[in-house]
């Protein structure tokens, strides 16, 4: 432990320049990364990439904040905690005890081996045989009916249209595009929803038969939603939405 500490301590003393040079670096560089957020969140009429950029935009906000907090820190330490600290006695190794074990020799000592005793052949025992095990016919499930999309790139195959669903559910399906640059997964309320609120964030690698989002369907009403997939190319255009009606029953 005082090892760690004398390590952070002498970063603090004498690379305090390099910190504060990295943070400033990285700043610009998130400064930068804002405007052309801001910019493009301005410049495009699509709602789905208004959103991309105002996501951009929290993140460039947030990694700022984290390189503010670690320029103040390290600012903290080095004008209050270290000039109060005696630096000498943590950088200095701590002298420690050698504890000098005797060791005793110890002289083997041969031990006879006793000699084997013949013993007279034994009666041969009988070995039961296990009882056969009865065998159990199984019959095959019928599996329920593969759903057909109109685009395999733009799919749901879980839950299937017109399902019950409860809890959480892992929905189930494909999302790709020779352009391929994100998707998201959305619900509505009824079979013809007039707004839509997306299911989770949006997702920038396409997913071909796999878990597309989970929808804890526990917290919204019991009825029928609609659920849809959107999948989005580089242009900013996408493809028809592949959609599924389920029934929430918790």
């Amino acid at each position: 432990m005082l090892n760690v500490l004398s390590f952070l301590v002498k970063i603090v003393a004498n690379q305090t320049h390099w910190v504060y040079i990295v943070c400033g670096i990285v700043i610009v560089w998130q400064l930068y990364r804002y405007a052309q957020a801001r910019s493009d969140r301005r410049n495009t009429i699509f709602p789905v990439e208004r959103e991309v950029a105002a996501h951009r935009e929290g993140q460039a906000m947030s990694t700022i904040g984290v390189m503010l907090a670690i320029c103040v820190a390290t600012l903290a330490i080095d004008e209050f905690v270290l000039p109060a600290a005696n630096v000498t006695e943590l950088l200095e190794p701590t002298p420690t005890a050698t504890l000098v074990i005797p060791t005793r020799e110890i002289t083997p000592t041969a031990v006879p081996t006793p000699e084997a005793t013949p013993t007279p052949p034994s009666a041969a025992t009988k070995v039961p045989t296990a009882a056969p095990k009865p065998t159990v016919a199984i019959t095959n499930t019928p599996k329920p009916p593969p759903v057909t999309c109109p685009d395999p790139n733009t799919c749901i195959t879980f839950p299937a249209n017109g399902a019950t669903v409860s809890g959480i559910v892992a929905i189930q399906g494909t999302a790709n595009h020779p352009q391929f640059q994100f998707y998201k997964v959305e619900f509505g309320i009824g079979e013809a929803p007039d707004s839509w609120s997306s299911i989770g964030e949006v997702v920038r690698a396409p997913v071909n038969g796999g878990t597309l989002a989970v929808f804890n369907t526990q917290a919204v009403p019991n009825g029928t939603y609609t659920v849809r997939v959107v999948v989005v190319d580089i242009t900013g255009n996408y493809p028809p939405p592949f959609a599924v009606v389920v029934n929430v029953q918790n």
